[in-house]
C-alpha cells in the first residue's frame, strides 16, 4: 500500500513538473518575442518604413510601438500577480439556508418561506428536489484515488451549486474551481493561461481581455512594418528552407547565414503565432463576456443564461467607467461589479 501511495505520488508530482514547464517555456517564448519583436521594429522595421517620411513621423510610429509593448507588458503582470483566489474571510462563506449541492440559481432570492423549508430539509430530500430542477451538472472529486492507476471518485452536482473542494476541504462557491496548477480555488475560472502561468478567473479576466486587445493591435502593427523589411534585407539574403526557424538556427550557428538574419526568422515565426493567437483569443473572449459565460461553461454547454444587458455586463468584469481600463490597469479602484458567491442575475 505505502509503494502504491508513493506511486500515485510521483506520477502526479510528474504531471505537475510538466505543466510548470508549459508555463515557463511559454512565458519565457512571450517575454522573448515581446523584447524581440518591440527592438527589431524600433530600431530597424519602423526606419526602414517612414524613410521617406519627416522625423515627427518615425518618432510617433516608435512611441506607438512603445505604447502597444507597455500595455501587454502592464497587462500581463496583472494577469499574473492578480489574486483570484477564493478567499472565505474576504469573499464570504456559504450563505445560512443553503446547503451543499442545492443549486441556487433556482432559489428566488426574496423567498423566505421557501428559505426556510430548504432549512428543515434533509439532504435527501434535496437530492430528490435537484433531480427534477437540477440543469447542468459536472462531477467533483468526492474521494482522491489511492494509486497512479486510480481515478479520483467524482459525485454528481448540480453546476450551479456549493460543491466540496478535497484540496483546499471546505466548501467553494458556484462557478469556483479548483486549479491544480495554481493550487488554489479560483472564483468564476475560465482557464489556466500558460502564457501568464496563473488562472484566468473573476479578477483579472479585464487584464486577459484588455491584454488580447493590445496584443491583437501590436501583432498587426508589427507585421504590416516587418514584411517590407523582411522582404527585402532577410528573404533577398536566405534560400527557402532558411525560412524555417530550426534550420535557419542551424545554418547560422554553422555560418551559412548571418545571425542577425536567423534572429528576424526566429521573431517573424513567433510573431505569425502571437498574431494567429490574440485574435482567435479575442474574438472568444469577446463573445464569451457578451454572453455571460466563460470558457469552462462553453467547452462544457452548461445551459445558462446572464439575464444582464451588455453594459451590466461589461462592468461585471470591468467595473465602472470600463473603457478606462484599455488605458491603464483600474482593478485597485474600480472592482467588478457583480456577486461571485451568489450570482443572482444567472438562471441555470
Amino acid at each position: 500500500m505505502t509503494v502504491r501511495i508513493m506511486m500515485n505520488i510521483l506520477s502526479l508530482k510528474k504531471k505537475f513538473t510538466d505543466v510548470l514547464f508549459l508555463d515557463r517555456f511559454s512565458q519565457s517564448c512571450f517575454l522573448f518575442g515581446l523584447v524581440g519583436i518591440a527592438t527589431f521594429g524600433i530600431l530597424f522595421a519602423i526606419p526602414y518604413m517612414y524613410n521617406d517620411f519627416s522625423e515627427k513621423v518615425v518618432l510617433f510610429a516608435r512611441a506607438f510601438g512603445v505604447f502597444l509593448a507597455f500595455q501587454m507588458l502592464i497587462n500581463w503582470f496583472c494577469m499574473k500577480f492578480v489574486d483570484n483566489g477564493y478567499n472565505p474571510d474576504r469573499d464570504g462563506t456559504m450563505p445560512d439556508g443553503i446547503q451543499m449541492g442545492q443549486n441556487i440559481s433556482r432559489i428566488p432570492v426574496a423567498d423566505s418561506k421557501q428559505t426556510s423549508r430548504n432549512n428543515r430539509r434533509s439532504q435527501s430530500d434535496l437530492n430528490t428536489l435537484n433531480k427534477r430542477n437540477v440543469g447542468s451538472v459536472m462531477y467533483v472529486a468526492s474521494e482522491l484515488p489511492k494509486t497512479a492507476e486510480e481515478q479520483p471518485k467524482r459525485t454528481t452536482y448540480p453546476y450551479f451549486s456549493w460543491t466540496p473542494c478535497l484540496r483546499c476541504n471546505r466548501p467553494r462557491p458556484p462557478r469556483c474551481h479548483h486549479c491544480p496548477q495554481c493550487n488554489v480555488c479560483v472564483l468564476k475560472r475560465d482557464h489556466h493561461c500558460h502564457f501568464a502561468g496563473a488562472c484566468i478567473g473573476y479578477k483579472n479576466l479585464r487584464h486577459f481581455s484588455v491584454f488580447l486587445f493590445w496584443a491583437s493591435v501590436a501583432t498587426v502593427f508589427s507585421t504590416l512594418h516587418a514584411v517590407p523589411y523582411y522582404y527585402y534585407h532577410v528573404i533577398q539574403n536566405t534560400s527557402f528552407f532558411d525560412l524555417i526557424f530550426p534550420v535557419a538556427i542551424a545554418r547560422s550557428a554553422l555560418g551559412y547565414i548571418s545571425w542577425k538574419n536567423a534572429f528576424f526568422i526566429v521573431l517573424s515565426w513567433i510573431l505569425v503565432t502571437f498574431l494567429y493567437w490574440a485574435t482567435s483569443f479575442l474574438q472568444i473572449v469577446v463573445d464569451l463576456i457578451r454572453l455571460g459565460k466563460t470558457t469552462f461553461e462553453r467547452d462544457h454547454k452548461m445551459e445558462l443564461t446572464d439575464k444582464r444587458c451588455l453594459s451590466d455586463k461589461l462592468r461585471s468584469v470591468y467595473g465602472n467607467y470600463w473603457i478606462l481600463n484599455f488605458i491603464i490597469p483600474l482593478h485597485f479602484v474600480f472592482e467588478p461589479i457583480d456577486d461571485p458567491l451568489n450570482w443572482p442575475y444567472i438562471k441555470a
